[in-house]
């Protein structure tokens, strides 16, 4: 959320006019692109490849109802 409020402020930099606007421009569009990248990956890769990596090492990820260290109930198989 905070990096879009940074992007959206960043969008009349990136789309001046006038004197300098040349030079502008070319820093508007280095620092949105850099901020979009980051966030992109921040938030789309990073937990992509966390869950990757725990499923190759043959782990699942603590799901939000069960503590990881609680043993499995007892099986009543008498």
């Amino acid at each position: 959320m905070t990096s879009l409020a940074f992007v959206f402020g960043l969008l009349p930099l990136w789309s001046a006019s006038g004197a300098g606007a040349n030079a502008r421009r070319i820093l508007g569009t280095a620092v949105v692109s850099g901020t979009l990248a980051a966030t992109l990956l921040g938030v789309f890769f990073i937990p992509a490849l966390f869950v990757l990596v725990e499923r190759l090492a043959g782990r699942k990820p603590p799901t939000a109802g069960r503590a990881v260290d609680e043993a499995p109930a007892p099986s009543s198989d008498h």
